[in-house]
């Protein structure tokens, strides 16, 4: 089957895509390369280092004529969005318009976009369903929510689509540089003896999920499964409680700063994934302290 994957070369991305290519399909990458390395497509992928805002895109597209879309491709730092919202616009509303309207053009058959599951804002209902209120509470996340409407809108009678809301992905690959996410900073900044920040009082919690159980939920929408899903584990953890884990884990004892909460992040986040475990049979097969092990392996093995 051809597929193109856009952000195929970033972190989530380039693990589906080796996982596309080991199940036999003809593969496309769409990246700009801006947070994505190259070195992580893989090599029997065709890679298009190109920007989804681009005019470009439609020949690309055309060309291809891929069955299956799989759209990563995003500005995903929540600050950015903050202080340039104009930016985090156009990336993650216009491009990925640009894109839905090639896909729609070229007669995709299905449309399956990356969202998350910051949409669901401080919520008292944990964990969380896919019916719970949408509160964005940043820019990034408004806008991821608005091209879920504008999907849902367009592709009506036209494509197949489906919206995967994902938890806090860990695992191999993720940078610890730019926007990452904690667990990636954490485990390299403890390999490295650097000193670990906690923002807010450290009370905050996420749905935190294994990359490589994120990818076996992604390849299971290819041939079925419609609309809106949350993809995470239910479980609840704080972050002063990743930090006890990770500090067993390595066994080391990093020095700990404290500083002020950032504007726009969520205090409590657990995803409910009744849903996708009814309709597709997926669940977790990682726990925290498998993938955590995993992870911090290949951390220190890179470094």
């Amino acid at each position: 089957m051809k597929i193109l994957v856009t952000g195929g070369a970033g972190f989530i991305g380039s693990h589906l895509v080796d996982t596309l290519v080991k199940d036999g399909h003809d593969v496309l990458v769409i990246d700009d390369l801006s947070t994505g390395k190259k070195e992580y497509v893989n090599k029997k992928a065709k890679l298009e280092v190109l920007d989804i805002s681009s005019p470009s895109l439609s020949k690309v597209v055309a060309d291809f004529s891929p069955v299956v879309v799989y759209h990563l491709a995003a500005q995903k730092n929540v600050r950015t969005s903050l202080e340039n919202p104009m930016l985090d616009a156009k990336i993650n509303i216009l491009g990925s318009l640009n894109l839905l309207t090639q896909a729609i053009k070229n007669k995709v058959d299905k449309f399956i976009f990356v969202s998350t599951g910051g949409i669901y804002g401080d919520t008292d209902i944990l964990p969380t369903t896919e019916v719970g209120e949408e509160k964005p509470m940043s820019p990034y996340i408004l806008n991821k929510l608005t091209f879920e409407k504008y999907l849902a809108i367009l592709s009506q009678g036209k494509m197949k689509w489906a919206v995967l809301r994902l938890a806090n992905v860990y695992g191999q690959r993720q940078d610890p540089y730019g926007e990452a996410g904690v667990i990636s900073i954490f485990l390299d900044n403890v390999i490295k003896n650097k000193k670990l920040y906690i923002n807010g009082d450290g009370q905050q919690t996420r749905d935190y999920v294994y990359i490589a159980d994120v990818i076996s939920a992604l390849t299971k929408f290819l041939s079925s499964a419609e609309g809106l899903y949350n993809v995470g584990t239910g479980r609840e953890i704080s972050l002063l409680d990743l930090l006890a884990a990770i500090k067993k884990i390595s066994g080391r004892e990093p020095e700990i700063q404290y500083r002020p909460a950032i504007l726009g992040e969520v205090i409590r986040s657990c995803l409910d994934f009744s849903k996708v475990k009814h309709d597709l049979s997926w669940q977790p097969q990682y726990d925290l302290k498998q993938g955590l092990e995993l992870t911090y392996r290949w951390f220190k093995e890179k470094r």
